[in-house]
C-alpha cells in the first residue's frame, strides 16, 4: 500500500561509488530527480530560499523553515537527502541544535560551512563567476569566513549531534575564495581529524586543484556545483572520482522546471485553453505513466478506503 522501498544510508551509497547528485527544494523536484534515475538529492539553500520566500540566496531562511523542508522531503523521497545547512544559524550550541533537529527530521548528511551568518551565493556570485572565467579564484574575492577555531568547534558540535544517527557531517569550507587553497585544505584536514567523514573545499575548478586536495585529504570528498563554462566542464567526473570525490552536486532542476512551466504557460495563456497541457505526452509517456509521474504512488486513496471499512 504505502511506499516501502528500502532506503540506503549516506554511508552505504557513497561508500560504493561516486554519486552525481542534483539540488532540489520540495517534494516535486525530489520526485523529478528520482524518476530521472538519480540516487541521492541535496536540499539547496539557494533553491529553498527562492521557492519558499522568493528571495535570492542571502541566507534569509531560518532553522524552522529548513527543518520543515527536510522533514517533508525526507518523508516523501526514498533517496538519501543531503542538507545545505549553511552556517547552522549561529554559534556552537546552535550548530549542535540545528544538526540534531535535521538528523531527527531525516537528513542523511549535513553540510556545515565556515561563513558568517550573512552568507549566500547572491552576495558574491557575480564576482565569483567573473573570476572563474578568468581562471582566478584564490584570494580574488572578498568573502569572509569565521576563524578556523570557531568552525572546528562547530564541526565538533555537529558530530556530537549526529553521533547516534545515520546522518553524516560534511565539513565545508569557503576560505579558498579569500584566503587561498592551502588555508582551505588545512581547515579540512583538521575537520577530518576531528571525525568529519566527508570534506568539501568550495570553489575548486580544475583537476590540478582536486589532485592537491586529494594529496592532503585521501578520504571522502565533495565537489560542489559542477557546471560547463565556454563549452567545457570544470572537471571530468571520472577524473575526480578516482581522487575520492564521490559526491558531485549540480543545479539543473531550477532551469528545467522554469522552462517547462513557461512553455506550458505561454501556450495555455495564448490559446486560452488547457488543450496543450492536457494533450501533451511529456516526451512519449502514456496517460497512466504521466499520472504516476505527477502523483505519489503509495496508495493514499486505497488506504483511506481501507481505513473506512469497519
Amino acid at each position: 500500500m504505502f511506499d516501502k522501498r528500502p532506503r540506503k544510508t549516506f554511508r552505504q551509497l557513497f561508500g560504493e561509488k561516486q554519486v552525481f547528485t542534483p539540488c532540489v527544494w520540495d517534494c516535486y523536484s525530489a520526485k523529478a530527480a528520482e524518476m530521472a534515475g538519480f540516487e541521492a538529492i541535496l536540499l539547496s539553500g539557494a533553491s529553498l530560499g527562492f521557492s519558499m520566500s522568493g528571495v535570492p540566496d542571502m541566507g534569509l531562511h531560518n532553522q524552522e523553515e529548513l527543518v520543515w523542508a527536510t522533514d517533508r522531503i525526507s518523508d516523501y523521497s526514498p533517496l538519501p537527502l543531503i542538507i545545505d545547512a549553511d552556517d547552522c544559524f549561529g554559534d556552537v550550541a546552535q550548530a549542535y541544535r540545528t544538526c540534531r533537529r535535521l538528523a531527527k527530521a531525516g537528513a542523511a548528511a549535513i553540510l556545515l560551512e565556515d561563513t558568517p551568518n550573512e552568507r549566500g551565493y547572491a552576495r558574491f556570485g557575480r564576482a565569483m563567476e567573473k573570476a572563474t572565467l578568468e581562471g582566478k579564484l584564490d584570494g580574488n574575492i572578498e568573502h569572509p569566513v569565521i576563524s578556523q577555531e570557531l568552525w572546528l568547534a562547530k564541526i565538533k558540535a555537529a558530530l556530537d549531534a549526529c553521533a547516534d544517527t545515520d546522518c553524516v557531517v560534511i565539513a565545508r569550507t569557503e576560505s579558498k575564495l579569500e584566503k587561498g587553497l592551502d588555508d582551505a585544505i588545512e581547515r579540512c584536514v583538521k575537520a577530518e581529524e576531528l571525525g568529519a567523514e566527508m570534506t568539501y573545499v568550495h570553489g575548486l575548478r580544475t583537476l590540478e586543484e582536486c589532485q592537491k586536495v586529494n594529496a592532503a585529504l585521501p578520504g571522502w570528498k565533495m565537489f560542489g556545483d559542477i557546471a560547463w563554462v565556454n563549452g567545457k566542464p570544470f572537471v571530468e567526473l571520472d577524473d575526480i572520482g578516482a581522487l575520492g570525490f564521490n559526491l558531485v552536486t549540480m543545479h539543473y532542476l531550477e532551469k528545467g522546471s522554469m522552462y517547462g512551466m513557461m512553455d506550458f504557460g505561454k501556450r495555455v495563456f495564448a490559446e486560452q485553453s488547457t488543450r496543450y497541457s492536457d494533450e501533451h505526452d511529456m516526451g512519449g509517456y502514456t496517460k497512466e505513466e504521466q499520472r504516476n509521474l505527477l502523483e505519489r504512488d503509495i496508495g493514499w486513496m486505497d488506504a483511506e478506503e481501507e481505513w473506512k471499512r469497519i
